[in-house]
């Protein structure tokens, strides 16, 4: 059995939302991820438990009202999620209204902000669910030093940020029009589980003295860019010696097939230093792309031989820190080679 996380990010349909933005996004995939619950325990006998992160930031307050708008529009479906065991989060994003131009931007230059994100997320998740939050990502890629360490002291136990193989991005959908600053360089960060030197985020601790106590699960990646090269560009890429780049085997993407897309993702997770997979999607507007490619490839996994190995476990729990655990000491993240 493979343990594999699905983080879904719970957002606005849109990513610059106003006011009149809907979220059945939300509400469809919830639909997707309780049809499926059925036949992957049938299929393997675990339960399908996804990883529920909501967006509780100061940008939900100021365009909807209220910080916890998702959790009081759809309290049903929160409690639902609750009730059939799966886990919950905070997805934060820096996001800020740029009143002069009218338009929302991603305000990492300014510590503070950035800051007040996470820490408006964590106070309203408390609120809510009477409990301190366990798990969080940041979105627009937005992971810092400062960021890490300010997770710590609000008892995060686990941050699903991570992509490894992403390069420093100026400018995305996800920042809004714009962004003070770019995201991190992901592009040689470890692609497994791992305790952060206290020393650097981006770099594996080697000692249980040298780790920081929390984890850092990674999205999974993999070279499909030579994955899906024919046999002979394969062959000459080999003889050439060329190295293989890795990115994230994202969901939203165009993929030439659902069928290619999980051989990839069970070729990914029988790396040695994997051991898992790791996957995340956003709640996007159901007649958008994104949303239709996502769909496409939930409701073919039952149909593909790895949904019977896939045990889908809490990114906090023992599974993830077994692996975690295991990699102190050792284990180097090879950057170029799937």
């Amino acid at each position: 059995m493979i343990p594999t996380v699905l983080r879904i990010d719970i957002e606005p349909d849109d990513h610059l939302a106003v006011p009149t933005t809907l979220w059945n996004g939300f509400v469809e995939l919830h639909k997707i991820v309780d049809e499926l619950r059925k036949q992957l325990s049938e299929i393997n006998g675990s339960p399908f438990r996804p990883t529920w992160m909501v967006r509780l930031d100061p940008e939900i307050e100021r365009c909807f009202g209220q910080g916890d708008f998702a959790i009081r529009k759809y309290p049903k479906i929160f409690d639902s999620i609750r009730e059939k065991g799966d886990f919950l989060g905070i997805h934060v994003h820096a996001h800020r209204w740029d009143d002069a131009n009218r338009t929302v931007y991603s305000d990492y230059a300014d510590n503070d902000w950035v800051s007040n994100c996470l820490l408006t997320s964590v106070e309203i998740y408390k609120d809510c669910f009477g409990e301190a939050v366990k798990r969080a990502s940041q979105g627009g890629y937005f992971l810092t030093e400062e960021l890490v360490n300010l997770s710590i002291a609000c008892g995060i136990e686990v941050d699903l940020t991570l992509e490894p193989g992403l390069k420093a991005l100026t400018s995305d959908i996800s920042f809004g029009t714009y962004s003070t600053a770019a995201s991190p360089d992901y592009f040689e960060s470890p692609r497994h589980p791992y305790f952060p030197h206290k020393k650097d985020y981006m770099k594996q601790a080697m000692s249980a003295e040298q780790a920081r106590p929390l984890l850092l699960l990674p999205l999974t990646s993999f070279s499909y860019h030579h994955h899906l090269k024919s046999p002979i560009l394969k062959l000459k890429d080999r003889l050439l010696r060329k190295p293989r780049p890795y990115l994230p085997l994202s969901m939203w993407k165009e993929w030439p097939s659902p069928k290619q897309y999980w051989d990839m993702a069970a070729l990914a997770a029988e790396r040695k230093e994997a051991g898992y997979l790791s996957f995340a999607i956003r709640t996007d507007g159901t007649n958008s792309v994104t949303h239709q490619r996502v769909r496409e490839l939930l409701l073919f996994l039952p149909q593909h031989p790895i949904a019977k190995r896939l045990l889908f476990v809490d990114p906090a729990g023992e599974a993830i820190r077994a692996l975690a655990r295991g990699n102190l000491g050792g284990q180097k993240s090879n950057q170029l080679q799937s």
